[in-house]
Order: C-alpha cells, then structure tokens, then sequence
C-alpha cells in the first residue's frame, strides 16, 4: 500500500511532475528477515557454459553420502522443518514433516510441493506462537547438528521442477552463527532456480526462450539489513534445460575461495578478497572479522523447494501459476567430501577451469566512529566536491544495478554522479548513530540536482534509523539536463511515513543513515552542495 507525500518546496527551476512508482525499498528490502535475500533477481548475463568438464581430484575423501535408498529419509542425516515462516521473504509454502511433502521411494528422494491451504507457527523453528496460513505445502530438509562441516567438496545430484513460481534450492548455512544473526554469519548458495520453462527475462531473450539458468552466489556482510550479495547465473551447454533431467551440483570450499560447478563444468569462484562480516564484538562495537570470514566455520547442508517469494513472485511471468501441482524436486544423492591433502584448510585438491568467472563480490565498508559530534554546527555538510570525512558511501544494491562516482562538472568542479538501473536499489550516506533532535525543530535539506537521464521517474529521499524504521519523501527533479535547487525542512521528511512500512518512521534520536537516495525507476542524477543548515 502507498503512502500519500508531500513534495519539497523547490526553487523556480525545479517545476515538474511526480511519477508514482511502487518498489522494494530502504537500506534493505521490506520483506526480508533472515534468509533468502528478497531481489535476487538476476540481471545480469549468464555464464554459457561449455562441454570442458574438469578432472575431479582423486585427493577428496568421502565423509558421508545419503543414495536414498530404502523407504524413509535417514534422521541420522535429516531432519524437516515445520513451520509457515515463509522463509523471510514471503514464500507461499508451509514446510511440513509429512510424508506426502517429502519421502523416499525408488531410490530417490522427492521433495514435493502440494496446492493446498495449511497453518502453522509463524517462525523460522516452528515454536509455538502465533501461526500463518499459507496456499501450498512442501519440504525443506536440513542436517544441521547432524552432518555439520567447514571445507571440502559438496556434491548433490538433483532434477528441479517447472513452472511460475517455483524455487529450489540447494544451500547451506552456518550452524553457530559466530559472527551473528544473518548474513554476518554468511549463507553459501550452491545452486538455485526459478521458473523454469517459463519465459525467460535474461538479458536478449526473445520470445519463445525457455528459462534454464541456475545461480551461485554468497550472502555476507553485516546482520540483516545490511548484509551484501554475490554470485553468477549459468546455462548449461546446448541450453540444455535443467529440470529435463538429472544433473551434478557441487561447490569446492577451501580457505579464502569457494568454487561453483554443475557437472563437473567450473562456472564461477569466489575469494576471501571480495567477501567479509562486520560485526558486533561488544554492544556498538562494529569490528571486521579476520581472515576468511564469514565462511571459516562450520555450515549444514539444506535441501527445499519454496514456492513464490520475492525472488520467484517477481521475475520472468510474475507471480505464482497454480496449474499443473503437484511440483517435485527429485535428488538423486548427497555426498560430502574432505580434501585429504589438508583437511583442515581443504587446499590441495583443486579442480579449476579457465572459463569460469571470478565474481569480485564486495569489500568491507569502512567502520565510522561512534560519535555525532560531526553534526553539532549549524552547517552539516554532507558533499561538497568531497564526502564529509565523518561519513561514508553505501548502497542497498542486490543485484549491482546501482553506481556511483566523483566526477567532474564545468563550472562546478566535483560533484556526485548517481546511476541506477530499473529494480531494487539506493544510494546512501552512512553516519554515526546521530542524533537529529535538535536538526528537525528547524534544519533544512538543500542540495543541487541535475538529471541526466529518467527525469520522469520518482525520486525518494529518506533518512532512517534502520529498517523498518525509515522516513521517505517525494522530491521533484528538474528538466531533464539543468541543474536546480531544493530545499526541504528536515522535520518533513522525519515526520513521513515509511511508504513499504507503513506505521514505522525514523527515530530522530539515532539516525544511522544520514540520507539516502532512492530512484524508483531507472535514472541517472548528479548531485552537488548537499547540506544540512539551520
């Protein structure tokens, strides 16, 4: 639901309209809690792989392996969650422990989700409380304080379902959380899909194209909701769809580089250089973790089919498309591996190819003081030529649609260049926990602008204290190519609702992200004099 606003008091050149243009927004996405991150939507082009697959070292070791043989799934290695959380990013499914969501039979585990309404607890671990009804039923298994392991080579052979609205997923979290609560502990996806067969939204696919990509990728960083994402779509050879039959999906993880496969076909790696956690070592202490952090501890494997959610609901056809249920993930094996040569780095038993693509992931932000004296004059320059030294830049940017650069302007010198694509994402201005108290009674916002593109997309500026509690405001732009003036009273942005939250607001005493800019479509901006006065 969208909030009404109001819009700036702006100079004479800023004469304009204002497009409403409704989209996940924040420093974080609105549905997210804790684990699968809410625009994973996949933008970019993926890997076409080639038929090279590598020699798989002789050096790993078998530690376990589950054939699925037999009648039933082994609780020494499994165990089903039951709950209706919708895995934190408004997934449609219950996960239930009954034997028509999940079973064995033929050799062969089937994860299945049924068309059907069901309640239950309303949280991740199923404990009693408040309970949710949900339109579809399935499985998700896991083996955490079952089968728990840092490093090595994790190897599952699955076949995936079809459909609109449909998600598998084969991945991995860890079991203590050392670093706290998602994704400071990190999360390792080893293979994901969306709505196969359904029309596919990679970049120039044509009318007629089946979707067939899987992904790989990492989620690290800070707890929700500032933790970061990484990984690589592929297309396996031929464009061979995945879910027309069985196929191998691995990860090797050593120290510092974990490395994605599908058949054998290294597609993608990612290393220690492009990952990190931050977190709270003591209360308001951020500290950056050491070495291979997050993922140098132990992680447990999970198998599940969701159904809908924020990545599957909002790609390819939309939605979820209720024909054709039941939906099966079919796994064929699990096996897990040590490397022998150096089991506790898991370096030595390498298999690399040339093709696959290094994803350069993120580096750590840096660490502001914990002190607001920065904002105790009665000018608070925020950017002017540079970027104030108390603050730093940031972005919620999930899928790399989002840039930005200090770049040079005739008669302006340095000024903020600002480049967003169409989808989720913003810039944003991080600070001290700050407090804005005395700003809102009668402090304005000033900075220039000047759109270079989108001058008919809505811009969203907002000030917020961590999500949810966020304050958003329309301000009108310029003509698309001249640079004007706006001025807002910071009280009404403060005072503004949350438009994706509604209820929730910025807490003027402990304002953690000083400004944030948030195009609500594609758009390219430049940005210059941002000031606060009183």
């Amino acid at each position: 639901m969208r909030m009404e606003k109001r819009t700036a008091n702006l100079s004479p050149t800023l004469l304009g309209s204002v497009i409403s243009v409704a989209l996940l927004s924040g420093c974080a996405s609105t549905d997210k809690e804790q684990e699968a991150d809410t625009s994973l939507v996949q933008t970019k082009a993926p890997v076409m792989l080639t038929n090279a697959p590598v020699e798989v070292s002789g050096d790993w070791q078998l530690v376990w392996e589950d054939q699925f043989e037999g009648d039933n799934i082994s609780k020494r290695n499994w165990s089903l969650e039951q709950n209706c959380w919708g895995g934190g990013n408004n997934e449609q499914q219950c996960y239930t422990n009954r034997s028509k969501n999940a079973f064995v039979q033929d050799g062969l585990l089937h994860i299945v989700a049924h068309k059907e309404r069901y309640t239950g607890p309303d949280n991740p671990e199923g404990k009693a409380g408040p309970e949710k009804t949900l339109p579809y039923t399935s499985a998700r298994l896991r083996t955490k304080d079952k089968r728990d392991q840092k490093y090595g080579r994790f190897e599952i052979r699955a076949k995936l379902p079809t459909g609109q609205g449909t998600w598998p997923a084969i991945w991995m979290l860890p079991t203590e959380n050392k670093y706290g609560t998602w994704a400071a502990s990190g999360e390792i996806d080893i293979m994901e899909a969306v709505n196969l067969k359904t029309q596919s939204d990679a970049p120039n696919a044509k009318p007629g194209d089946e979707e067939n990509r899987i992904y790989g990728s990492l989620h690290y960083g800070k707890k929700w909701p500032d933790n970061v994402y990484s990984g690589q779509g592929a297309t396996l050879p031929q464009g061979v769809n995945p879910a027309d039959g069985f196929h191998t999906y691995a990860i090797e993880w050593e120290e510092g580089e974990i490395r994605w496969y599908v058949d054998n076909l290294h597609y993608a790696t990612q290393t220690q250089d492009g990952w990190y956690s931050q977190y709270e070592k003591e209360k308001g202490l951020l500290v950056n973790a050491k070495g291979a952090a997050p993922f140098d501890e132990k992680f447990h494997l999970l198998l599940n089919l969701a159904i809908g959610g924020s990545w599957s609901a909002n790609a390819n056809q939309q939605g979820v498309d209720d024909s054709d249920y039941p939906k099966t993930m079919l796994v064929d094996y699990v096996k897990v591996y040590r490397c022998g040569v150096d089991r506790w780095k898991g370096k030595g038993c390498t298999s690399r190819s040339e093709l696959a693509k290094h994803v350069e992931g993120h580096a750590a932000p840096a660490i502001l003081a914990a002190d607001d004296s920065y904002a105790d004059g009665p000018t608070l320059d925020v950017f002017t030529d540079t970027l104030n030294a108390a603050l730093a830049f940031a972005s919620y940017d999930p899928v790399n649609l989002v840039e930005h650069a200090v770049v040079e302007e005739a008669g302006r010198g340095s000024v903020l260049e600002i480049t967003k694509q169409n989808g989720a994402g913003n810039l944003y201005f991080r600070s001290p926990v700050t407090d804005m108290t005395d700003w809102k009674k009668n402090g304005t916002l000033i900075f220039d602008i000047k759109v270079e593109q989108g001058s008919d997309t809505e811009l969203l500026i907002k000030m917020d204290s961590g999500w949810p509690n966020t304050s958003d405001y329309v301000v009108p732009t310029p003509a698309e190519g001249e640079w004007g003036q706006v001025k807002i009273a910071i009280a009404d942005i403060l005072d503004s609702d949350n438009s994706f939250a509604p209820g929730s607001q910025a807490d003027p005493k402990a304002v953690n992200n000083l400004l944030v800019f948030e195009p609500q479509g594609a758009m390219t901006f430049k940005l210059d004099n941002v000031r606060f006065e009183r």
